[in-house]
């Protein structure tokens, strides 16, 4: 029997060379198309396109491709030819002109991971009437008091946990923080409640998968997450069945409550913009929080002035007193902290789209149906923008040109509909944070780009507590 193994193998992989061979043969290329390298076949350029670097760099595969191509240039990634640009304005022409010239095209083994309705594969009329649920809570909510009141307990509730430790790891820390802040404000589900916890490790695994090669075998992360995404979906449908079995009793007012009263979506859609909202709110949020700190700690002159701006809003304060809409409008310094931290850090590093008809602009050619991939980080950090654009400097949005120059949230009609919200979430606890705790953070600890963002250590910090400043609120 074991005579035959390596016969077996011989047709195998001759086969298989067979079958790449047919497939760059197949390879229609419009004779105008950009410079560029296809890769290998089949794989192409994905596995180094996807190789770990610092978050605040451009990485080494986009700067050799520049380098030798051009801002603008072709490759093979994610399974599909494709435009890769690194060009500021042809990427606010692609995200400026969705359904026009072009549309949303994740990649198909990402529907497994975020459902078919998800935000951010949906489009047309069923995209704008899901994000519409979503910015018309959020609009009502950032500045309710008693959503601000609820991020300002959850903070000093943390803060407090931390009194006697000498080291946190910060992510994990920020993590539930950000969580537990959503599913109390989505779902009404409390910290302290087993569900909250079972959540959060549901969404542990989901994101480790999220970009993750796609490759469905028992144990990938790919494969994790699609799990994890439908335990997450069954979590929120049994709360659902429980809410309309409670329709007769008391309103809890949160986002759920608003969907299934005011709007007529299926199921599956309300479990999907459920999903949605809490992935946006506690991921990217929490990773938003993980890189100010890090940038704060490499940056004692960013974080003098920003003591300044906490402390002046303090002294305007009774002890105690807790913070409020007016008090968040005064930290204009804190927000140039995080749009500075989101240029430098690059949460979200790059996004799909496939051209819907042939488009030329500025000479580049992206043929119809074909990939294009905007490259924000190569944007942040594109020295004919941005003067010393690998400095972190939050001065620079003292300039509202800068605004125009980078694109942290996105753009057009998919511009981030929590943006307003995190930045509330984000500056309230840094007002507690930097008034009441001093940190370093270890020299090797930096954010990598998988290309989710990850710290070598967690980002771990020494911690120390300084004379509480910003008082205790009873909770």
């Amino acid at each position: 029997m074991f005579g035959f193994f390596p016969l077996i193998l011989s047709a195998f992989l001759l086969g298989l060379g067979f079958y790449l061979l047919l497939q760059v043969l197949a390879r229609k290329e419009p004779a105008n198309l950009l410079r560029g390298s296809m890769g290998w076949p089949l794989f192409g350029e994905t596995l180094g396109f996807l190789k770990p670097h610092r978050s605040n760099s451009m990485g080494s595969f986009l700067q050799e491709h520049c380098s030798r191509y051009g801002r603008v240039f072709k490759s093979h990634l994610f399974g599909s030819p494709i435009i890769v640009s690194c060009d500021h304005e042809l990427n606010m022409v692609v995200l400026q002109n969705e359904e026009k010239l072009f549309q949303v095209s994740y990649p198909k083994a990402m529907h497994g991971i975020l459902g078919k309705f998800s935000l951010l594969i949906v489009s047309g009329d069923v995209h704008k009437k899901l994000r519409n649920i979503g910015v018309s809570f959020i609009t009502s909510s950032k500045s309710n008091p008693e959503f601000l009141d609820c991020v300002e307990k959850m903070t000093i509730s943390m803060m407090n946990s931390w009194k006697n430790c000498k080291e946190i790891g910060f992510y994990k820390e920020v993590k539930k923080f950000t969580l537990n802040l959503m599913v109390k404000h989505l779902l009404s589900i409390e910290a302290e409640e087993p569900l909250a916890f079972k959540i959060l490790e549901d969404f542990l695994t989901y994101m480790k998968g999220f970009v993750s090669l796609p490759v469905y075998l028992p144990g990938t992360p790919y494969a994790s997450a699609v799990k994890a995404r439908a335990r997450l979906s069954a979590t929120v449908m049994e709360i659902i069945k429980e809410r309309r079995k409670e329709k007769l009793g008391p309103v809890k007012g949160d986002f759920l409550d608003a969907i299934l009263s005011k709007e007529n979506l299926s199921d599956e859609k309300t479990v999907s913009i459920v999903l949605d909202m809490l992935l946006a709110g506690y991921e990217t949020t929490a990773t938003l929080m993980a890189l100010i700190v890090y940038f704060l700690s490499l940056y004692p002159n960013v974080l003098e002035h920003l003591k300044q701006e906490h402390n002046a809003i303090r002294k305007n304060k009774e002890n105690g007193e807790p913070l409020n809409w007016e008090d968040y409008q005064k930290m204009e310094f804190t927000c140039n902290v995080i749009y500075e931290s989101m240029r430098c850090g690059n949460v979200v590093k790059f996004v799909h789209r496939v051209a819907l008809q042939d488009v030329k602009f500025k000479g580049y050619f992206i043929p119809s149906g074909w990939k294009i991939l905007p490259v924000l980080t190569a944007v942040h950090f594109d020295p004919s923008l941005h003067e010393n654009p690998m400095e972190f400097n939050p001065w620079r949005w003292t300039d509202k040109a800068t605004s125009k120059k980078v694109m942290p949230f996105g753009g057009g009609p998919r511009l981030c509909p929590g943006a307003d919200l995190a930045k509330v979430e984000i500056a309230f606890f840094l007002h507690h944070l930097v008034l009441n705790y001093r940190w370093k953070t270890m020299a090797d600890d930096f954010p990598l780009a998988y290309p989710y963002v990850e710290f070598r250590r967690g980002l771990l910090l020494e911690i120390e507590p300084v004379q509480a400043k910003a008082g205790k609120i009873e909770t």
